[in-house]
């Protein structure tokens, strides 16, 4: 699993072991869980951390492409039909998040420009809250 730091996290006034800073840093949304306790140093007790973290909502579970991609296509299916899918074909060759993010972004632009603005525009909103 990997793991992101909460952008807004429910706890204000955390004052983090060095220890839990390491883990913290290194939960980057990128990186496994497996690299994460490796690239620490701190061998098992680095899982414990990672729990505590989660637990406590200062780190959240990323999404994998493949999960996303199946979010972004079902919002398309519902508001464009079987127009969709050429976006939808857009979307699924994408191999990263990254990748996903840039051509969900293009599509929502290309659906508000040319077949259904406020479609395009739920679209546009749907990737900034799936991938912030």
């Amino acid at each position: 699993m990997v793991f992101r730091r909460n952008p807004s996290p429910p706890e204000s006034e955390w004052k983090p072991t060095p220890e839990e800073w390491r883990v913290y840093a290194l939960c980057d949304g990128r990186r496994t869980e497996e690299e994460v306790v490796r690239e620490s140093g701190l061998g098992e007790e680095a899982y414990r951390i990672l729990a505590g973290l989660l637990k406590r909502g200062l780190i959240l579970p990323v999404e994998s492409p493949e999960a996303l991609c199946a979010k972004l296509t079902e919002l398309l299916k519902a508001r464009l039909g079987p127009k969709a899918e050429p976006f939808v074909k857009r979307l699924e060759g994408c191999s990263s998040r990254e990748s996903l993010e840039e051509e969900a972004l293009r599509v929502a632009l290309k659906v508000k420009l040319t077949l259904d603005r406020r479609a395009g525009e739920e679209l546009e909103k749907a990737v900034k809250a799936l991938f912030r």
